[in-house]
């Protein structure tokens, strides 16, 4: 079957490790199963693979973006949101 993103290759059945990059930041989701378009990078997944690979990267933002919201913290906690500055400040003396 030809590419249906490109059109320009025939897609490659297999199973790879994906990359995945997120504000920078970047994981790899392995052992994806799809087919796979030499020529433009795309890749066709089943139901499957498709919701695994959805939530891996949800759960990968969170990572980062908790970690993003944790470092503005420790920087300038008045900064940080009502309840999360209140986190960060710890409890009243």
């Amino acid at each position: 079957m030809k590419c249906p993103v490109c059109g320009a290759a025939e897609l490659i059945h297999d199973t790879r490790d994906l990359p995945y990059t997120y504000k920078g930041e970047t994981t790899t989701i392995p052992a994806v199963t799809a087919d796979f378009c030499p020529a433009c990078d795309e890749s066709i997944t089943d139901m499957a693979q498709t919701e695994r690979v959805m939530r891996e990267r949800q759960a990968f933002n969170k990572r980062v973006n908790a970690a993003i919201v944790d470092l503005r913290n420790r920087q300038d906690p008045a900064a940080a949101g009502p309840g999360e500055a209140a986190e960060a400040a710890g409890p009243a003396p």
